[in-house]
């Protein structure tokens, strides 16, 4: 019985989605996100400090963790815009390498912050480099959500296209119409990620004014997305 548990399909494509430092980083994210949401909550109903200063320190200690995770990863992203600059749609191209670029500037002074933080090197203007990662954060988030807005327009043309030109539903032409279809749920599900990520770095520069509680919601949200996509990615759709 233990070895049919471990053999099980479901246990192998945990393991192959907990083999990627995204899904890893996925998890991590819900469970940091959560531990603000539940510290928040317990807060306002006068809960036990002692609960909520473990809470708070999980979430810190998380946050440093997935800074650790990442670091180096704005290398990546540098690349992809380098890739980008290739497309030949002006839109998609300006918004993926501003999204890429964003990224890659947030992602540089996050590996910072997590050098401060831990002690290996301290920097004198650690609030201005928490600004500028924050900043680059919006930037790149609001490029991918553009970019996203106009690639659903674009899909949503060519399906239409396609219905009204195929005058048969032959094979190829349901084919294309069922690609297309994929993109727009992935298109939606990035949106929506977007979405709940930049109520985090508005919120932390004062754009927007929400509740701790709030912000910890939309990040178990966006974790929740993220994570379905890589496990998709990973084991592919079921």
């Amino acid at each position: 019985m233990p070895l049919q548990i471990i053999h099980h399909p479901v246990v192998d494509s945990s393991l192959k989605y907990a083999n990627t430092t995204v899904g890893r980083d996925k998890v991590f994210k819900g469970v940091q996100f959560f531990a603000r949401f539940l510290a928040w909550y317990l807060n306002r109903i006068n809960y036990d400090k002692e609960t909520i200063k473990r809470l708070s320190s999980l979430k810190s200690t998380i946050a440093s963790s997935r800074k650790l995770m990442r670091t180096g990863k704005f290398v990546e992203h540098l690349q992809q815009a380098s890739k980008a600059l290739k497309e030949k749609d002006e839109i998609a191209r300006f918004t993926t390498v501003g999204r890429r670029l964003g990224y890659t500037v947030y992602l540089f002074c996050d590996s910072l912050l997590w050098a401060h933080s831990t002690g290996v090197y301290k920097f004198e203007q650690i609030k201005k480099i928490t600004e500028i990662a924050y900043k680059f954060w919006i930037f790149g988030l609001t490029s991918s959500i553009i970019h996203c807005l106009y690639k659903l327009h674009q899909n949503g043309l060519k399906k239409n296209f396609f219905e009204k030109n195929s005058r048969s539903k032959n094979i190829e032409s349901s084919e294309k119409i069922s690609s297309i279809d994929s993109e727009v749920i992935a298109l939606r599900r990035q949106l929506l990620q977007d979405i709940f990520d930049i109520m985090i770095p508005t919120t932390s520069l004062g754009y927007i004014h929400l509740e701790d509680g709030i912000v910890g919601l939309a990040g178990v949200l966006s974790a929740i997305i993220g994570a379905k996509m890589q496990w998709e990615k990973v084991n592919g759709a079921k």
